[in-house]
């Protein structure tokens, strides 16, 4: 049975996941890292991850809210989820975490410069290329926040849109990946046990953050969305 402290960190990020469609694994991770070693923890904050989004999908919504190149994003990342889970299983674990939250610190940074000049409508091929290298870092970490947060708020999109590509992106994603980690050996009965305990907490606390999401005005919102960015990447090159 985990500890109080673990059980507060899934409180913690499940209701963050709730109001912005993301968070779940990127605020969890760097501090689950205390007691658990990647390989141990990620697949099963994948599955929970899976589960929480399909949830957010499964919601009502008053319109459709992703576009064709949105979709086309998500498809690219689905893809190349596979390079990820491959990493996770090659490379040394605890770099490839520090290395990614240093990046996405740098990443960050520069997304807080303001635009000089008005922002062009992004093309097809922006929306392929980020869904490859996102899709790469979430099968390697389980961990597609902060550069789909970033690209989404460049590409300007609204708030419920913003939550709705987050939930589609993480149930293709996780999919992928869940299934890669079966012949690479990372799936274990221990693991589905820590599923069976984390995800009524993951489901309570996205219902909670729906209903926040209706208060948070756009624009705080996107700040909201830069911060825990910003903190968890630094989690990630501290945490361990």
């Amino acid at each position: 049975m985990p500890n109080i402290w673990i059980l507060l960190i899934v409180v913690a990020s499940s209701l963050i996941k709730g109001i912005t469609g993301f968070g779940f694994a990127l605020i969890s991770l760097p501090l689950l890292l205390f007691w658990y070693q990647p390989a141990e923890i990620i697949p099963v904050l994948m599955i929970c991850n899976f589960i929480a989004s399909v949830f957010i999908i499964l919601q009502k919504k008053e319109r459709r809210l992703v576009n064709r190149q949105q979709r086309m994003l998500i498809m690219a990342g689905g893809v190349f989820t596979i390079a990820g889970v491959i990493l996770l299983k090659s490379i040394n674990q605890q770099l490839l975490v520090h290395v990614t939250g240093v990046a996405f610190i740098i990443i960050t940074l520069l997304s807080l410069k303001p635009q000089s000049k008005p922002l062009k409508k992004l093309r097809d091929l922006s929306y392929l290329a980020a869904g490859a290298v996102i899709g790469i870092i979430t099968g390697s970490i389980s961990v597609s926040g902060p550069p789909l947060a970033l690209f989404l708020n460049k590409a300007q999109v609204d708030k419920m849109a913003f939550r709705e590509v987050f939930a589609w992106f993480s149930v293709v994603t996780a999919s992928i990946a869940i299934i890669g980690y079966i012949p690479a050996g990372l799936l274990s009965v221990e693991s589905l046990k820590q599923v069976a305990v984390f995800v009524p907490i993951l489901l309570l606390g996205t219902v909670a953050g729906k209903r926040l999401n209706h208060l948070i005005p756009g624009n705080n919102f996107r700040l909201i969305n830069i911060v825990i960015t910003l903190l968890a990447s630094l989690m990630l090159v501290i945490g361990q």
